[in-house]
């Protein structure tokens, strides 16, 4: 006989939000060691990534509504939906994160739950994360609830693995709830170390004013790209990912511009190696911007789509932006705090 499991939010009764809750989130972006966080690990060696949250935010809104009632809504997407509280949940793919995050705090009757961004999900810069750690904050915050950054990302992350099946790292979360720029590492159990990065000042201002993001256009679930990789190319760059990271936090502490670039070169190639075909559209983009000055190119998140990050001295923008043509450019800040409650 066959024994159903009821998710323990099933099994209290729904709550309904005391007062309006607007949060917000950072994306994020990678500067070295990508895909380590992820298996296959190599034992004595952790995984490491070094990035920072970014200016790019999504927005989550939670308000009081019509008892038995709730409403979803996903502008970006321009789909929303209504349903009474005892309904199953929306299985639609565009809500299954929110009704994810209705479930995991429980405040699922009499409210409107809506999330904003300007980018759509896909883009390689941990949106879904960042929407789920927005999405929670909010749902807390308006029955009077106040969870650690910490607790925030673990819970996001739990989410999105166990309650939606995806296939994704635990840095994305920790990037939304935590901001700045951060030393992470990884192993078995998730993420083992959380270190704050204070950057030499010079060499931040720099790094962020070289640092664009090209949107490819092409919208990618990040579960389906690394479930591609082959495990074998994926260890064996392991090793490389790690060392890299470990170059760039010492030059970011030290001052080093030259050294940091170099350290995020060594990624973007092993990156490359690990899965040639996820980087496809990055490599297709350095071979049109040969000869402008970039310096770092590598595809963001996954790959397979999404942005591209570059870097290249600001004084070649204009040249680079040329040469893109009508291609959505963004500079996004770096160092951008982590989640926070909005003014309402």
């Amino acid at each position: 006989m066959s024994t159903s499991v009821v998710p323990a939010s099933s099994t209290r009764p729904a709550r309904c939000p005391q007062r309006r809750a607007v949060t917000s989130a950072p994306m994020r972006v990678s500067f070295a060691g990508g895909g380590s966080d992820l298996p296959p690990f190599v034992e004595g060696l952790p995984g490491r990534v070094v990035g920072s949250a970014i200016g790019l935010r999504v927005r989550a809104l939670v308000e009081p509504f019509d008892r038995g009632w709730v409403r979803l809504e996903v502008p970006v997407a321009d789909e929303a939906t209504t349903r009474r509280c005892h309904e199953p949940p929306s299985s639609e793919l565009a809500f299954r994160l929110l009704e994810a995050a209705l479930a995991r705090t429980g405040v699922a009757d009499g409210v409107r739950l809506r999330i904003d961004t300007d980018v759509a999900p896909g883009a390689g810069l941990g949106g879904s994360a960042s929407a789920a750690v927005a999405a929670l904050s909010a749902l807390r915050w308006s029955v009077g609830e106040v969870t650690a950054e910490e607790e925030l990302a673990r819970d996001a992350t739990v989410m999105e693995r166990e309650g939606l099946s995806i296939v994704c790292g635990a840095q994305d979360a920790i990037f939304a709830a935590c901001g700045g720029m951060l030393d992470l590492a990884f192993g078995e159990a998730g993420c083992t170390r959380i270190d704050r990065i204070t950057p030499d000042e010079a060499l931040a201002a720099e790094l962020e004013a070289g640092l664009l993001l090209v949107d490819t256009h092409v919208r990618r679930v990040s579960g389906e790209v690394l479930e591609q990789v082959d495990a074998a190319a994926a260890l064996a760059n392991v090793a490389e990912l790690v060392a890299s990271a470990a170059e760039v936090v010492e030059a970011l502490r030290e001052g080093s511009l030259g050294r940091a670039l170099e350290g995020m070169r060594r990624s973007a190639v092993a990156k490359v190696r690990r899965a040639p075909s996820a980087s496809a559209l990055a490599t297709e983009l350095g071979e049109r911007l040969a000869g402008l000055g970039v310096e770092v190119i590598r595809a963001c998140g996954a790959g397979g789509g999404g942005h591209v990050l570059v870097w290249a001295p600001e004084a070649r923008h204009a040249e680079i932006l040329r040469a893109l043509g009508p291609a959505t450019v963004r500079r996004p800040a770096l160092a951008a705090p982590g989640v926070r409650i909005e003014p309402v």
